[in-house]
Parts: structure tokens; sequence; C-alpha cells
């Protein structure tokens, strides 16, 4: 009976996990873009959507997973027990490493005069693995997506795994520049 509103949750979770992490996308490319302190305030403003919409949504999609797993679908399904893994890598990526970088921009760029961007903000801002990362997080989300749509076995998980780490390295040396 709790079914659909459990499913519907989830669902909100994941559309709402999607938009932090194309927001998160969007600042990251525009801030390596930016030529002012005042764009990079600007982009930055947006990151507070972030601060408040991924952890809601992260708890959202663990609490509505744990709750469908545990009353309906079970632990036996690799498509569960990889998107949780999934869901709980990205939490720990993030914090170590966005987290950090994204931080140093921010006190980097309060610490910077209005006007053109002073070289320690650009280099908080061109860090290679803030860039690199940035696309990551999307990617395993869609992984676990298609994961949990197909009903994927324990192989077809492990392959939907390699290839988001496949994919995921390729944007990272592509985006490194």
């Amino acid at each position: 009976m709790l079914y659909p509103y459990l499913l519907l949750l989830h669902i909100v979770g994941v559309c709402g996990l999607f938009i932090a992490l194309s927001l998160e996308v969007i600042i990251v490319s525009r801030l390596h873009a930016a030529k002012t302190t005042l764009q990079v305030h600007e982009w930055l403003t947006l990151s507070r959507v972030i601060d408040l919409v991924l952890p809601a949504s992260a708890v959202f999609i663990l609490v509505s997973g744990l709750a469908l797993a545990w009353t309906g679908w079970g632990w036996e399904h690799a498509w569960i027990v990889f998107s949780l893994g999934l869901l709980v890598l990205l939490g720990i990526l993030g914090s170590v490493i966005n987290g950090p970088r994204m931080k140093a921009i921010h006190v980097a760029a309060l610490a910077a005069p209005v006007g053109e961007i002073s070289p320690a903000l650009r280099k908080a801002i061109a860090h290679p693995v803030l860039r690199a990362y940035a696309p990551i997080p999307s990617l395993a989300a869609l992984g676990a997506v298609v994961m949990m749509v197909l009903k994927l076995d324990w192989f077809g998980s492990g392959i939907a795994i390699a290839l988001i780490l496949i994919v995921g390295l390729i944007l990272a040396f592509v985006r490194k520049g």
C-alpha cells in the first residue's frame, strides 16, 4: 500500500539529485570561463541551491530506497546493492574531492579584489581534479538509474559499473585540459 508513495519519493529524490549534479557541472564550467570576480560570485550563489537540494535528495533516495528494499524487493538484487553503493560512494567522493575544492574557490573569491580574477582565485578554479571530476557523479547516477530501470543482475550491474568507470575516466582525461 505504501509502495507507490515510496516510489514517488524515490523518483523525486532522483530528480533532485540530477538537478543538483547538473548545476554542479554548469557551475564548474562557468567558473572556468569566468573573466571577473563578479561573474565568479554570481555563479557561486547557485551553489547554495546545491547545498540544499543535494542532501535533501540523497535523504529522499536513501530512506525511500531502503524502505522499498526492506518491504518489497529484498537485498538479493544486484541493482539494489550496486545503486546503494553508488549513492554512498557519491556522498563520500563529493565531500572528499569536490567539497574542499569548491570551498577553496569560495575562500579565494571572498579574498579577491573586485575586477579581474586574481591568480589565487584562477588557480583554485582551474584545479584539474575539480574539472575532471565534475561530470562523474552525474554519470554514476545515470548508471544507477539504468540498473534500476533494467533490473540488472549481478553480471549486468557489474558491466554497467565498468562502463561508468571507463566513460568517467575518458571524460576525466578529456576535461583535464
